[in-house]
């Protein structure tokens, strides 16, 4: 369906010196994903310049970071405070699947003493990455929620005027993400947010919801397996920002440029989504 653009291009090269800086520690990790409230401190890359993490995107709102490594263990980076910042996927390539039957493999964003993180977790030798947006506000947020293959849609709240919802991490154990058909995905009836899906096997996500007070529009996007292209979500004339509400296709293929990423593009001022291999994309810009 068309050419792999520069976004994945771009990523590659960013995929060596993360590699590097990621200190990796410690097995899988059981099917509770990653720990809520405490990470191992050796995991941690505590001293890793900001800059090498936070890409450039000129629009007045957190940072945005990208961090990848195929060393086994927990690789964790730390982004910032959790006062006034809120934190949301904005992709995640190559490998969710566990060597191991039974062990999990995970990518995202999550909070831990006051402070937000990147990470990506397995134990299978093979490439896996994240991209992480962050939002300058903290209002109206809600506790981050997990759902589970073969458990009911989870709620996330009511709808209001503000609030939107996105994904904060995912999560695969045994035949999760292999298939075409799984995906997970947050949306709303109208009434109340959700965050749900269908997998071929043991996994999930996570998502949380922050206020922000405009919408700027919804999109899907996927690829047919093989190719891959690029196209425009939101035009930012500033403090857009475009955020992942799903996820789907097969997280199968060791590559730091196989999957869905969402990437600002100052040349022509759009945020775009990067769809590659069977992959799909839900994203949802807000202002």
């Amino acid at each position: 369906m068309g050419p792999i653009t520069k976004q994945s291009v771009q990523k590659l090269f960013l995929a060596v010196p993360f590699a590097l800086l990621a200190a990796g520690c410690g097995a899988e990790l059981d099917g509770q994903g990653l720990p809520e409230d405490v990470q191992p401190e050796a995991a941690v890359a505590a001293d890793a310049p900001e800059s090498l993490a936070q890409v450039e995107q000129g629009v007045a709102l957190g940072g945005t970071y990208w961090w990848g490594t195929s060393n086994n263990g927990n690789t964790t980076y730390t982004i910032g405070t959790t006062t006034g910042q809120t934190c949301f996927l904005t992709g995640v390539q190559g490998n969710l699947k566990p060597t191991v039957a039974g062990n999990w493999s995970s990518a995202g964003t999550y909070m831990s003493g006051g402070n937000w993180f990147v990470y990506v977790n397995h134990n299978n030798s093979k490439a896996l990455g994240t991209g992480v947006q962050c939002l300058a506000t903290s209002t109206g947020r809600t506790a981050e929620v997990t759902w589970r293959q073969g458990t009911a849609a989870k709620l996330l709240g009511a709808v209001t005027a503000d609030r939107r919802c996105f994904l904060t991490r995912l999560e695969a154990s045994t035949g999760a993400f292999t298939t075409g058909d799984d995906e997970v995905k947050v949306w709303n009836d109208g009434l109340n947010w959700y965050l749900g899906g269908d997998l071929s096997g043991t996994g999930g996500g996570r998502a949380m919801c922050v206020d922000v007070p405009t919408g700027q529009g919804s999109w899907l996007w996927g690829s047919g397996y093989g190719g891959g292209f690029t196209e425009n979500l939101a035009y930012n004339p500033g403090g857009v920002a475009c955020l992942l509400t799903g996820l789907g296709g097969p997280m199968t293929t060791s590559s730091f440029t196989d999957g869905v990423s969402i990437d600002y593009n100052s040349g022509t001022r759009y945020w775009e989504m990067t769809v590659v291999n069977g992959k799909r994309g839900y994203a949802s810009c807000v202002k």
